[in-house]
């Protein structure tokens, strides 16, 4: 019976400590302080959209949303997670959003709002010089590894239904079976592409036509997000300054990309 008086006791003594310390001005301020952060989940494996360069978080994406939130009076933290770990994390309410060179789907739309897109991938299929490529069917009955994605599944599917596909959760673990020879070729964006060609000589890529898999690239916010809006809004005003296509200039992305008409919001 002592040690539950004891016990009642520390607890009721703990509670006063608290009360007293966090007077309500303090608990005013971190609440507020909580809703100015906003909680971005990333996978930083594909630059230069996001990676990590001497041990920071950076690339073009996350850049973009930082001086969106700046310019929003918002901090923002990223969580760095499996790409099919961010999906179920935005569904389940952990993030406000997420950027991972996420493209525009149909499939995508049922579950998400996103952005205006703000550039337009352009997949490729990575080999080695010495498997030389003419032509897609040349993929035929080989190894095709990727990142993670439905539409790139169906689209490859589509095209080289006789090839062996092999998906990954990370763009970096499909690169380290093509170096092993556990992957004949890989299939990618073109800008990061071009990235592991610089490095490696002996490497280079096919650009087929057929695969278009999505609209654009955006963020991806909960479904009736208010920031939506709110991104879009300075997204149109990057983009009308100049802003936008010199940051895609910085991060050397290739394609220049005016926003669509028929995104008015």
């Amino acid at each position: 019976m002592r040690k539950v008086v004891v016990v009642i006791s520390s607890i009721l003594v703990g509670i006063f400590i608290i009360w007293f310390c966090c007077k309500p001005s303090d608990i005013d301020r971190v609440a507020k302080k909580e809703k100015n952060v906003l909680h971005f989940g990333t996978c930083a494996d594909y630059p230069p959209m996001e990676y990590y360069r001497d041990g920071i978080l950076t690339g073009f994406e996350i850049e973009l949303v930082k001086s969106i939130a700046k310019s929003l009076g918002k901090e923002i933290v990223f969580e760095d997670m499996t790409f099919s770990s961010l999906q179920v994390a935005l569904e389940k309410g952990f993030l406000d959003a997420f950027v991972a060179a996420f493209g525009i789907t149909p499939e995508g739309r049922e579950k998400f709002d996103f952005t205006i897109p703000y550039y337009i991938e352009g997949l490729v299929l990575l080999h080695k010089k010495s498997d030389p490529i003419a032509s897609l069917q040349d993929f035929s009955e080989k190894k095709v590894a990727y990142q993670l994605s439905n539409q790139i599944k169906k689209g490859l599917e589509e095209n080289i239904p006789e090839a062996e596909l092999i998906s990954t959760d990370r763009i970096d673990v499909a690169m380290e079976m093509f170096k092993a020879g556990h992957a004949d070729c890989v299939c990618m964006d073109i800008f990061i592409a071009d990235g592991y060609c610089e490095k490696n000589s002996d490497w280079t890529y096919y650009v087929p036509d057929a695969l278009k898999v999505s609209e654009g690239t955006a963020i991806a916010f909960p479904k009736g997000s208010s920031l939506r809006t709110k991104f879009n809004k300075i997204l149109k005003t990057m983009e009308a300054s100049g802003e936008l296509q010199a940051l895609r200039n910085e991060w050397q992305l290739r394609a220049t990309w005016k926003l669509p008409n028929e995104y008015t919001e």
